[in-house]
């Protein structure tokens, strides 16, 4: 099973979410009585928990639930007969009993900004789960002693080359000259979330400029400004918490139902593409 095991520290790494199906009772006659196999999102398998038609019947249960965004674990059962009996199209005459688990990757917090609000939000994030990256050019380790990772250097240089995925959560808390290049990279990146902070003016003048670049609709809505659930909060700390009581709102509602009426919306976006227009 050691190729199970170092796919998934690779997966891992990588911040992917897999799923692992292991042989937890078996009864009678099968080919395998202690076994593991690893499942990726496109169908990849490693490892073996007896080959033939059973494996496929796992592969395609685990996939399903990695499709349907599917967490915990199920156990299912697999008779190892000939369909008709029954079974899974084996002629074992056993059964097993298989646990199918989603794993997914510890959640990450990627802070660009490395003022007393960086801080703030470093701290609460790392209480609640997540590691914590920090990149700003004025960025120390030692005034961020929660974070996996300090770059002090700018964000348009190093996000890209970070493992980023849909757990991915990433946080702009720049000095308002940065907000642009942070702005840009970070619509690269497959980051579930992005919040910019800054007053409803500085934001709608960040994506006044990115849409006369060509940048759509789609593409900012992505964006949420001005950050953070509107709490009513002024201090560094309630700020942090404000943001990171959104990222978890998206985390485990999605974003639909995470969607505050605050935030600037589609028609706003329109308005801006109308007036980037009129201006060629």
């Amino acid at each position: 099973m050691s190729n199970v095991y170092q796919k998934m520290n690779e997966l891992l790494a990588k911040h992917e979410t897999f799923a692992i199906a292991t042989i937890v009772s078996y009864k009678g006659s099968v080919p395998r009585r202690l076994a593991k196999m690893l499942i990726t999102r496109d169908l990849k398998t490693y490892g073996s928990i007896g080959g033939g038609c059973v494996e496929g019947q796992v592969a395609e249960e685990a996939s399903l639930m990695l499709k349907e965004g599917s967490t915990g674990i199920i156990v299912k059962s697999y008779d190892l007969v000939e369909e008709e009996f029954g079974g899974v199209g084996m002629n074992c005459g056993g059964r097993i009993d298989v646990s199918i688990e989603i794993v997914e990757p510890t959640p990450q917090i990627i802070i660009a900004g490395s003022g007393h609000l960086s801080s703030a939000i470093a701290k609460l994030s790392r209480l609640l789960g997540f590691d914590v990256i920090v990149i700003d050019p004025l960025a120390k380790k030692e005034n961020f002693p929660e974070a996996q990772m300090v770059l002090s250097d700018f964000v348009e240089n190093n996000l890209l080359n970070l493992h980023l995925s849909i757990h991915s959560y990433i946080v702009i808390v720049t000095r308002h000259k940065d907000d642009l290049p942070t702005l840009r990279t970070s619509l690269k990146t497959k980051a579930t979330y992005i919040g910019l902070i800054g007053s409803r003016r500085r934001v709608l003048h960040a994506f006044r400029i990115l849409q006369q670049e060509g940048y759509d609709e789609a593409q900012l809505s992505r964006v949420n400004a001005p950050i953070g659930l509107d709490i009513g909060a002024e201090t560094p700390e309630e700020i942090a918490v404000s943001i990171m009581a959104e990222i978890i709102q998206y985390r485990r509602m999605g974003r639909n139902q995470a969607a505050q009426p605050m935030k600037i919306d589609a028609s706003t976006l329109k308005g801006l593409r109308a007036e980037a227009n009129s201006s060629k």
